[in-house]
């Protein structure tokens, strides 16, 4: 924006500020101020941060007269509205904040409406009570929102808001209504953004709605997510399934100073895994659970720890979630039984017993013969992990045991697979 010199207001009865027509009526006793791009602008629609002292004495002015209608105004300087105690409705539609806007301990009697409003710089409404409907649909907020300790006694609405940085709910007071809701076309909260609603007060969890956003699950720790409404959300970080997206979660935590990161994290998970478990989301619930496992395991030795079972449990079938996971290790499971199968001995023969004296005189091959081709070994190996108990028997000790094993695993392991597939598509 060009910089202008200060023109001086004139008196003019017959001037009509040339900004929009639908918040034009507030200014007609304002006196012309002056033109930018061939408009002529009384000083509270004025596009430039030079009409700062003109700018001041209109303001109070309407202040003192309580009259609240702010539409299309453009604020040169930081706002004066800290603690300050807004008696009726007040109107903020399309109003321009160009620095700092300090809203923080204000009073709001009545309904208030941000919309379209523009915050180009950080914006604090901390601490200020709403004690009616607050709107704030299609805002921008281009810095940091603050609405920590804030309370909202009647509706709150952010549908189609944007928020390019950090946007702080910590502590907030939630009384009724709450929605924030994207349209599908632009991001409503962007690569840069931070939903924080930590240790917020929430009355009704039920009336907690987001709608068509892209979120973020470290967003959530530290509040219960269990009963709030997701609609046509998508979550960033369990399109894929590796830990590196549990690391790109509890990095952001750590640069926030939020500890300890991978339990409030995993608490996180699995609140969102019973959220889109009740409301039949099952696959989503499924990788919930399967990160908030996954985020534990990785608090210590970056997650290898062969002496705890919850590791052998995440190898064997991701916590009963993998599908894939789990037929790959039954796969492997009977094809290394095969393969060792190849190199230990089975009876080569059974005696045949026609008496008692027999059954004294018998003697069973001990030492045996290992199964080959490769070929008869699978199949011998697919009838032990089926139960079918195949001839011939392990005649080596070798062979006992590591039939013993597969009959075992393989149970373990089918009943593993069985479990992640019911998880799936669990009814």
């Amino acid at each position: 924006m060009s910089s202008l010199p200060t023109p001086e207001p004139s008196i003019n009865p017959t001037f009509v500020c040339e900004s929009e027509e639908w918040c034009s009526e507030i200014c007609v006793e304002e006196p012309y101020y002056g033109e930018y791009e061939g408009k002529r602008y009384c000083v509270l629609h004025f596009p430039s941060k030079e009409k700062a002292a003109a700018f001041a004495e209109a303001l109070k002015r309407k202040l003192d007269a309580k009259e609240f209608d702010f539409r299309g105004v453009w604020f040169p300087d930081i706002t004066p509205f800290n603690k300050f105690h807004f008696s009726g409705e007040v109107i903020f539609s399309r109003a321009f904040f160009s620095a700092y806007a300090d809203f923080s301990e204000a009073i709001f009697d009545g309904d208030v409406y941000f919309t379209y409003a523009k915050f180009n710089s950080e914006v604090s409404f901390n601490s200020t009570i709403f004690r009616a409907l607050a709107y704030f649909r299609h805002a921008t907020f281009g810095a940091e929102a603050d609405f920590e300790l804030a309370t909202f006694s009647g509706e709150a609405d952010f549908s189609v808001t944007v928020f390019s940085a950090n946007t702080k709910f910590g502590y907030t007071t939630i009384m009724d209504y709450i929605k924030f809701s994207g349209d599908g076309n632009n991001p409503t909260l962007g690569e840069q953004s931070w939903l924080d609603l930590q240790h917020a007060r929430i009355d009704n969890p039920d009336h907690v709605f987001f709608h068509t956003l892209i979120l973020r699950p470290h967003w959530f720790v530290n509040v219960d997510a269990r009963k709030f409404n997701f609609i046509n959300v998508e979550w960033v970080s369990i399109t894929d399934w590796t830990w590196k997206t549990i690391d790109q979660e509890l990095d952001a935590l750590k640069i926030k100073d939020i500890s300890p990161p991978h339990r409030l994290l995993a608490i996180a998970y699995r609140q969102l895994a019973v959220n889109a478990e009740e409301n039949h989301r099952y696959e989503e619930a499924s990788k919930f659970r399967y990160m908030a496992m996954d985020a534990r395991r990785l608090e210590s030795w970056r997650g290898f720890a062969p002496w705890r079972l919850s590791w052998w449990y995440w190898l064997a079938s991701g916590y009963g979630e993998r599908v894939f996971q789990a037929f790959v290790v039954l796969l492997g499971i009977w094809i290394i039984a095969a393969l060792f199968y190849t190199q230990v001995g089975f009876a080569r023969w059974e005696p045949k017993l026609a008496s008692e004296s027999d059954v004294a005189t018998a003697k069973r091959d001990e030492v045996g013969k290992p199964l080959r081709p490769l070929s008869r070994a699978l199949t011998y190996s697919l009838g032990v992990m089926t139960l079918q108990k195949p001839e011939p028997r392990p005649a080596t000790t070798a062979a006992q045991t590591l039939v013993m094993m597969e009959t075992i695993l393989g149970a373990v392991q089918a009943a593993l697979l069985a479990l992640a597939i019911r998880r799936k598509f669990m009814r």
